[in-house]
């Protein structure tokens, strides 16, 4: 999903890939990105991403018992988060998780659950430039 950010810093792992921490809103985040060059103070139009942890459908359903829209920082990695979010639409699968709005990907095309609040595991937030 497209977001306007302001790059805060950036970390390279090589010259290729690294992590980029972004604000949105007044709150920072970090992503992973390849193949792109970022500058601390860019405002920059991007694309984000993520790779998710599977989940069984009732965790989904069951873990936002607030009705909350956030993300928030894992132990895990840098890059790694957990979301409560609600279900913006289905086809794309949209969720809005207050800052971050994410596609889902295809684990459901029942109408029923547009509104509903969710929990998701996101592994890996990727962030990429949008090309003009």
């Amino acid at each position: 999903m497209k977001h306007r950010v302001q790059i805060l810093s950036i970390d390279l792992i090589d010259e290729y890939e690294g992590t980029v921490q972004f604000e949105i809103n007044g709150n920072d985040y970090k992503a992973f990105f390849y193949g792109e060059e970022y500058k601390p103070g860019q405002n920059a139009e991007v694309e984000l991403d993520h790779l998710e942890s599977p989940l069984e459908w009732d965790v989904i359903f069951t873990e936002n018992k607030e009705s909350e829209l956030r993300i928030t920082k894992t132990q895990n990695s840098e890059w790694s988060y957990y979301g409560y979010g609600k279900i913006k639409s289905i086809e794309p699968l949209v969720a809005d998780f207050g800052d971050i709005q994410l596609e889902l990907g295809n684990w459901t095309n029942d109408p029923k659950v547009i509104g509903e609040y969710i929990y998701w595991a996101i592994d890996r937030l990727d962030i990429s430039k949008i090309k003009k």
